[in-house]
């Protein structure tokens, strides 16, 4: 099974549009993919959710603890600083920690890096592009 890390953004937009990031959420949500999140990330998560999308803060809640029951969480003990934008170091160390084959994202900072350690670093488009 293909081992992924759901960036932030592509969580959000999940779970508040339809399109490509919804599917690979579903995916992951079904188990067609192996999701891996962490503490910091499923934070973010949340923060966003309440701050740029006025959910309330128990629906924001209720949406990391989702996310916790079909993702393997890990607990990252390498700090990294590749990045200028800090949240977006979470998500490789993340990645580093759980041993993903990919990282999915929107960010640019993220997609201009093309691979980390190993690790193929894609938009939710050609991701599912490659799974057909």
């Amino acid at each position: 099974m293909l081992k992924v890390v759901l960036d932030t953004n592509i969580i959000v937009s999940a779970l508040n549009f339809a399109g490509n990031p919804a599917k690979v959420f579903d995916l992951a949500l079904e188990g067609e993919i192996g999701n891996i999140t962490s503490e910091p990330i499923i934070t973010e998560v949340r923060k966003i959710l309440v701050r740029k999308f006025s959910w309330q803060p128990g629906e924001a809640e209720d949406a990391g603890t989702l996310l916790g029951l079909f993702s393997k969480i890990v607990n990252p003990q390498k700090r990294l600083k590749v990045i200028s934008h800090e949240p977006d170091n979470r998500i490789l160390e993340c990645a580093v920690a759980g041993q993903a084959d990919f990282i999915i994202s929107g960010d640019k900072h993220l997609l201009n890096l093309k691979t980390f350690e190993g690790i193929v670093i894609m938009n939710p488009g050609d991701f599912l592009k490659s799974c057909e």
